[in-house]
């Protein structure tokens, strides 16, 4: 199985996306910003192992 690179993933989506609605596109750019956001966060591991 081969991965796309980032680039080819959004190439790909507009391109599909491309007679979308501005609003649908709105709306998907802020999942992607949401995303970015998320991403940003730093996973710990517990305080405490059982």
């Amino acid at each position: 199985m081969m991965r796309s690179t980032a680039k080819q993933f959004y190439q790909r989506y507009f391109s599909a996306t491309q007679d979308a609605s501005w609003l649908a596109r709105l709306m998907a750019g802020r999942q992607q910003e949401i995303l970015g956001e998320l991403m940003q966060w730093g996973v710990t591991s517990p305080t405490s192992e059982r």
